[in-house]
């Protein structure tokens, strides 16, 4: 009896200890899967009644619940129970990779399997193929956009500057009559705000390229501003740049910190002539562990309402616009760990911060 009672612990040691190891794999698998969300890991048993040990990775999204430990293997399968035993006895000769519908919420989806032996059953990798090919689709319709966008912007763009140039030189000749003279500055500004347009779409549509060096974040602030500067500056618009004496490297990429900057002058400028011209103040400051850029406009205030969709695509905080800007803002802000916002100012106007982390 005593030999039978030992007999009889030490396989439900072995079963409990190779259960652990099997949930182990998966997991681990699970790991390297992480941030995929097309993909998820599975591990049942090899027994007469196959039964899920673990899952792991993007189970939600892939197998359409993740109350799934402990349930029968056969709910994965339209084949049932004999084809998760059929698996788990192909994989313990070795890794093997197949295609097979696969059962999500007891409806069925193509999937990608690679199944591999594990101590006392099988771990599988699913793919859901449809949602793969749903990203690369999407990847290659943002690829198409990027393309069509820059050849848009070139071919406009080109001829746009000619017109705009053109306007500046009338503007400043100062021979032209009062009437002249007031029509000219309403071509400008419809011209400039065609430009600022276009540039939103163009940043937006752009597939992000990002490069982060140690750099001075003032060097990029100021080059921004001094471009925005002189396009505005024979419209009543002008600009303070405040920055510390001194600062420390930081990561980024100062092709797109100029980028965000030239965003956020351009449409502080627009909102300052509509408002009556006036003086915008960007300035950058320390914030450990990175650092902040802000940018106070003395334009007319964004409603609260408004504000908190700002940094969404397409959504336009002002009356005119692509709605375009300030996602590209908020973009650039992810990109360096930060993020961007509307802070509260008792001032006139609007204050947009940007944070880039360090």
């Amino acid at each position: 009896m005593w030999h039978r009672t030992r007999i009889r612990a030490m396989c439900t040691h072995m079963a409990t200890k190779s259960a652990r190891a099997l949930a182990n794999s998966c997991e681990e698998l699970g790991r390297i899967l992480s941030g995929a969300h097309d993909m998820c890991a599975v591990a049942w048993d090899d027994s007469a009644e196959p039964r899920i040990a673990c899952v792991a990775g993007a189970v939600q999204p892939v197998l359409g619940t993740t109350e799934l430990v402990g349930k029968p293997a056969g709910v994965l399968f339209p084949g049932g129970e004999r084809a998760a035993r059929d698996l788990a006895q192909g994989a313990s000769s070795g890794a093997f990779e197949e295609h097979r519908t696969l059962l999500r919420a007891g409806q069925p989806f193509p999937a990608q399997l690679l199944l591999g032996p594990a101590p006392g059953g099988v771990v599988a990798l699913v793919r859901d193929v449809a949602v793969s090919q749903q990203v690369a689709d999407a990847a290659v319709r943002a690829e198409d956009l990027a393309r069509f966008a820059s050849l848009v912007a070139h071919e406009i763009r080109n001829p746009l500057s000619a017109v705009k140039i053109a306007l500046q030189t009338l503007e400043r000749h100062g021979t032209l009559g009062s009437n002249d003279l007031r029509r000219t500055s309403i071509a400008l500004r419809e011209v400039l705000n065609i430009e600022l347009l276009l540039n939103e779409v163009l940043e937006f549509a752009r597939p992000p390229s990002l490069a982060l060096v140690p750099g001075d974040p003032r060097s990029p602030v100021r080059e921004a501003v001094e471009g925005v500067e002189a396009e505005w500056s024979s419209r009543g618009v002008t600009f303070a740049v405040d920055v510390p004496e001194r600062m420390p490297p930081f990561p980024l990429d100062p092709v797109r910190v100029r980028t965000a900057v030239k965003i956020l002058c351009r449409q502080a400028a627009v909102a300052a002539e509509e408002a009556g011209g006036g003086r915008i103040e960007v300035a950058v400051r320390e914030a450990p562990p990175g650092w902040q850029l802000t940018v106070h406009d003395p334009g007319h205030a964004v409603p609260p309402e408004l504000r908190e969709k700002a940094f969404v695509p397409f959504t336009p905080n002002r009356a005119r616009g692509t709605g375009l800007g300030l996602a590209v803002v908020a973009r650039v802000a992810r990109e360096h760990r930060g993020d961007a916002r509307f802070v509260e100012t008792h001032r006139r106007g609007n204050v947009i911060s940007v944070t880039f982390g360090g």
